[in-house]
């Protein structure tokens, strides 16, 4: 067998003419692809076989190790580059086989370790290579730590975590406080007591209360998911209804008059024959503070009416707005209101549809207000024909909270944090982390230089160092 491998890698230099003066400018050198070209004779019985053999051996789409028999302790990694010959003969056969190594580098099989066994935060060895190597670190860490640095003396630097890793965070979050599906009664619901309304009497006279009655069907619907009223006879010339009671606990601060949303959905389907109306009402200690209002007051025309409501400002409710639906609108909508500071939002959307609307007002008194509860109420008018209200989900959120979390470190004492210089991966106990990818690392210039090398490590200012290992593979030019 002969195989021409010449020496060292191909070199390329560019140069430059400048002006009317002698020679050339040197600008840089960049090394080449390298090429290994392999001659010999092969005998077998079934030359066919053969062939066919090496073709599928040399038929790769990218570039695998090359180990050559006389220089087996490194590898190059190269793919076959032209047409291969094979001139045969009665069982046997002249063959030459050109190779291209990409990198022009050939590549030790042993794997070379240094660690720092003192628990400096130093490892100092020499890579008895002549071309940079790189690396794969391990760092085993020696109790919590929440960052991990590293330096390479060649100038490359990657760092992941915080150097700062405080013991506790500062930031917001949101806190469910009530969800009702309505496939079945609520937990902890109650109907038609502790109830509330925006509209105790009809037409505001107390001759005429509003009363609570009736019934609600759970899992209605064709999913199952819908609740319906049942509606009582009530022959008074009042608005009644069944309605819905939930309280809301405060929010994880422990105070009542931090951000909300309030969402709602439902389907009102407005008609020419009856009246209806559903109020989501937000309680402030037992009476309604704010509440949005969806109607159908007229018996001759199907129409619908969006009210903006608060309460508990003064004796009397006070409605501040009222939109009026169009008619293009679909009857499946969503009902909310947000609070953010003094100002409360509210907002009216349709499911699945391109129309919505909203409104605002800043008050200091609705930012005050404290939020004990919600009320939602299913309503018709007398013994008048009624409307089909279908509510489907209620949801009350508090939101943007200030919490202040006691977090775990980054990383736990005994954990294992791989960091592998060829990949560019970051591994935590065997499975890469690529939250830890911090933007701005040095990855291309973490690498090991012929000769003396000091990799340095940093972690958080009251860790222990971790016990660092630095694996690689001396590399030849």
């Amino acid at each position: 067998m002969d195989v021409q491998r010449n020496l060292g890698t191909a070199h390329s230099n560019a140069m430059v003419k400048v002006g009317q003066s002698d020679g050339q400018l040197w600008q840089y050198m960049s090394r080449d692809a390298k090429t290994i070209v392999i001659t010999g004779i092969i005998t077998n019985a079934n030359l066919a076989n053969l062939r066919r053999e090496l073709g599928a051996a040399l038929d790769t789409d990218e570039p695998k190790q090359l180990i050559i028999g006389d220089d087996s302790d490194v590898y190059y990694l190269a793919i076959y580059d032209g047409q291969p010959t094979l001139a045969e003969d009665w069982r046997a056969g002249t063959i030459s086989l050109s190779f291209i190594v990409p990198d022009g580098i050939a590549h030790s099989l042993t794997t070379t370790t240094a660690t720092n066994t003192d628990g400096t935060d130093a490892v100092s060895f020499n890579n008895a290579g002549s071309y940079k190597s790189y690396p794969v670190i391990t760092a085993t860490m020696s109790g919590d730590n929440g960052f991990l640095g590293l330096a390479s003396s060649s100038g490359g630097y990657l760092q992941f975590g915080d150097a700062e890793s405080p013991d506790k965070i500062y930031g917001t979050k949101s806190d469910r406080a009530l969800w009702w599906s309505y496939k079945s009664s609520p937990a902890g619901a109650e109907i038609n007591k502790s109830c509330v309304t925006s509209y105790p009497y009809r037409l505001g006279d107390s001759k005429y209360p509003n009363a609570f009655d009736g019934l609600f069907k759970f899992g209605q619907g064709s999913s199952k998911e819908v609740a319906t009223p049942v509606w009582a006879s009530n022959s008074a010339n009042v608005w009644h209804g069944p309605a819905i009671h939930g309280d809301i606990a405060a929010n994880i601060n422990g105070i009542r008059t931090g951000y909300f949303t309030f969402a709602n959905r439902v389907d009102f389907q407005p008609t020419t024959r009856g009246f209806g109306r559903v109020e989501f009402n937000l309680e402030n200690n037992g009476q309604s503070g704010i509440a949005a209002i969806l109607r159908d007051s007229g018996d001759k025309s199907a129409s619908r009416n969006f009210d903006c409501v608060v309460g508990t400002l003064s004796d009397t409710v006070h409605s501040l707005k009222s939109y009026v639906i169009p008619a293009s609108w679909k009857t499946f909508i969503e009902a909310k209101i947000t609070r953010r500071g003094n100002t409360i939002t509210w907002q009216l959307s349709e499911i699945n549809g391109k129309h919505s609307w909203r409104w605002s007002t800043t008050m200091a008194e609705l930012g005050a207000m404290e939020i004990t509860g919600v009320t939602i109420w299913q309503q018709k008018y007398s013994n008048n024909a009624d409307l089909d209200i279908e509510l489907t989900d209620s949801k009350f959120t508090w939101e943007n909270e200030t919490v202040v979390t006691d977090i775990p470190n980054l990383f736990a004492d005994g954990d294992v944090v791989t960091i592998d210089t060829v990949s560019k991966k970051i591994l935590v106990n065997g499975v890469e982390d690529r939250g830890l990818q911090e933007i701005g690392n040095h990855w291309d210039e973490f690498f090991l230089t012929p000769g003396n090398n000091t990799i340095t490590v940093d972690g958080s200012s009251w860790a222990t160092q971790p016990a660092i290992t630095v694996d690689y593979q001396e590399a030849y030019v």
